[in-house]
């Protein structure tokens, strides 16, 4: 009988504490803003799956202006994909 309330005071206390950090989560803020810098070398590199190039040396070419920001039009369209706005850093 005393082994039944003491198993039975544990399954309690266990659905307490789950409950509790249940609530807790729910209820915790959501940060849904971008965090960070844009990794201009990332923006570049996935430029070339929308892009076409002749052969491949003239997108490695593009690839290090790109990173050099002389193709500010890749960067304005990944802020603009993703829904950063113009307060994104790179």
């Amino acid at each position: 009988m005393k082994k039944n309330i003491i198993i039975s005071i544990l399954v309690v206390l266990v659905v307490l504490v789950a409950g509790y950090f249940l609530i807790e989560k729910q209820n915790s803020p959501v940060d849904e803003g971008y965090q960070g810098k844009i990794n201009i070398n990332e923006v570049c590199n996935g430029a070339l799956a929308y892009m076409t190039f002749p052969d491949s040396a003239s997108a490695e070419v593009f690839l290090e202006e790109c990173r050099l920001g002389e193709h500010p039009e890749v960067i304005e369209k990944f802020k603009a994909d993703m829904n950063l706005g113009a307060g994104a850093e790179i």
